[in-house]
């Protein structure tokens, strides 16, 4: 009698220790769910957003447009325009474009990126950390002529660290800076491609200083776009010589 009431005790004192992780669960399932909602939900469901961003397990995407989006949405006129109709020009997908790597000024710690024209116009693409300049998340920057951003950000190495992103500028306006070393012919095709390649992707590798950093990254881009093996780019540190 007495080992049955030690272990109905026990147990309730298991049920008791395992009802605030249960609830804690609940609470993390709940505010994912709630990444669902409409942006224009209320301050507090953004904050609860923000706070959830680091554990997501896909990238997620921080995007500024204006005029319009990024790189090749279409530009309409108003409906109600009482202008003729104006010849589209179609730009050719095999004239020769350049991509440029490019900084601020010279010095192992000088930001890298990468500049190049595309059917849209001129576009800028960086990488660095989501929030701090150490092992933290990475975060892609996309920039065009018309002034639109967009930002990819990825998962915090050690989600129990991570902080919610900030809005970083890894990708420069175009035509800033200086441009480094020789650049790589390619058509506007190949220049679109990656583009939308960079657009879509599904997983940003973590911000690790030296090993996987801006220098790393445009290396790694340059290096695919050459039809070429990134490996060097890592094994090598070929992004800082």
């Amino acid at each position: 009698m007495i080992a049955t009431t030690q272990r109905r005790s026990s147990s309730r004192g298991i049920s008791r220790q395992t009802t605030p992780i249960s609830c804690a669960l609940r609470s993390l399932l709940a505010l994912a769910l709630l990444t669902g909602v409409a942006s224009a939900a209320p301050w507090p469901v953004k904050v609860l957003h923000r706070l959830m961003d680091p554990f997501r397990t896909n990238p997620f995407r921080q995007a500024g447009t204006s005029p319009c989006s990024l790189g090749f949405a279409n530009c309409l006129l108003p409906e109600t325009s009482e202008s003729p109709d104006l010849p589209i020009e179609t730009p050719d997908p095999d004239r020769v474009v350049t991509l440029q790597l490019r900084a601020l000024h010279r010095g192992p710690f000088a930001h890298h990126w990468l500049e190049f024209d595309s059917s849209m116009g001129k576009v800028t693409l960086g990488y660095g950390p989501a929030t701090l300049p150490f092992i933290d998340a990475g975060q892609i920057s996309l920039q065009d002529s018309h002034g639109n951003i967009e930002r990819i950000s990825g998962m915090h190495p050690l989600p129990f660290l991570g902080l919610p992103p900030l809005n970083y500028r890894y990708a420069k306006p175009p035509g800033s800076g200086h441009s480094i070393g020789q650049p790589i012919s390619m058509t506007v095709a190949q220049a679109d491609a990656l583009a939308e390649r960079v657009g879509r992707t599904k997983y940003v590798g973590p911000y690790i200083p030296i090993f996987h950093d801006c220098r790393t990254y445009v290396c790694a881009i340059q290096a695919k776009v050459k039809g070429k093996s990134s490996l060097p780019c890592y094994l090598l540190f070929k992004g800082y010589w």
